[in-house]
């Protein structure tokens, strides 16, 4: 079974990467629903470190 600290590692990770991709892509060509995106992955980001500090 995958331990807390690496479930928390592999989730944080994935966001990182979708959150850096998302940024290069709304500077090299600015997308109204891009930024929407990232805002949003950001945000789920930081409800899921929430969650999980609180439990």
């Amino acid at each position: 079974m995958i331990t807390n600290k690496k479930e928390i590692a592999v989730f944080v990770s994935f966001f990182a990467v979708c959150i850096s991709l998302l940024t290069i892509n709304v500077i090299n060509n600015f997308n109204y629903l891009d930024f929407i995106y990232l805002l949003f992955i950001i945000g789920c980001l930081i409800r899921y470190i929430y969650i999980k500090r609180t439990d």
